[in-house]
């Protein structure tokens, strides 16, 4: 339980820094190693994570993450199609729940993958399934030991938890991401409703963004006094970010108001 504790403690640490480091231009990977190396340090050199991303066809995994993984591994599981024979991840992934292996060298799963893992100590490997908040499937989290064996309770709470924070990371990484290329390319949002009276949905349209727009700047103001005022320089650094963001949206918003009232006014 010791280490269940210390191990959330940590990864809450890593979750308030997170959103500052994804402002300030760090990659996705940058930001996941990080939470793998906290999670590895925890364990005392037990243990081995990686994250695997599913790709946008829902077909492959590719790298996404593996402080502690050799460079060859890494390459040789990128683009790992998954099935329901495709080492712990593949399969994982394949069937949208946990695989725990617990040793590689008799495994069935590990059948084309076993000459890979085993001249590196890898004997079992762990293996979950990312997903975001509406249950879709994103990619895997994998625990990999130099001994053979199952996980414990206590290891299957820790591997939810660090789970549950990747998934975070992941989905607010896209968030930015998203929100960085709306900024250079600014969406059109087609608001407008099939029936009725175009003019007019597109008139309530513009007043609902603006009414969106005073809330979240509204919003966005009680965040920065938040920030000036918190005693935690780590939940000011968190708040200042998610200022940030938030200005960014409201700007994209603005656009959007003044293109709508184009089309409307001409």
């Amino acid at each position: 339980m010791a280490f269940v504790a210390g191990l959330r403690e940590s990864l809450e640490f890593r979750q308030k820094q997170a959103p500052a480091e994804f402002t300030n231009g760090d990659d996705l990977e940058q930001v996941l190693d990080r939470h793998l190396l906290a999670v590895e340090a925890m364990s005392d050199g037990e243990l081995i994570t990686s994250v695997l991303l599913l790709s946008a066809d829902g077909k492959r995994l590719s790298h996404g993450a593996a402080p502690g993984l050799p460079q060859s591994y890494r390459d040789a599981v990128d683009g790992i199609e998954i099935g329901p024979c495709a080492g712990s991840c593949g399969t994982a992934a394949y069937l949208g729940q946990p695989v725990y292996v617990s040793d590689i060298e008799t495994d069935p799963l590990w059948a084309n993958w076993r000459d890979l893992a085993l001249p590196l100590g890898l004997r079992s490997c762990w293996s979950t399934p990312i997903r975001e908040a509406g249950g879709e499937v994103v990619g895997t989290f994998a625990i990999y030991r130099r001994a053979v064996g199952n996980p414990t309770s206590d290891e299957i709470n820790a591997i939810d938890m660090i789970t549950d924070h990747v998934a975070q990371a992941i989905v607010f990484a896209r968030e930015v991401q998203d929100l960085q290329k709306s900024s250079r390319h600014p969406p059109h949002l087609r608001l407008v409703a099939e029936a009725g009276s175009p003019s007019k949905s597109q008139s309530g349209s513009c007043r609902r963004l603006q009414s969106l727009v005073m809330k979240l700047q509204s919003k966005t103001a009680e965040l920065d006094c938040a920030a000036d005022h918190t005693e935690s320089e780590e939940a000011a650094k968190t708040l200042k970010a998610t200022t940030q963001l938030s200005r960014k949206l409201i700007a994209i918003l603005r656009r959007e108001i003044d293109q709508m009232n184009k089309e409307r006014f001409g």
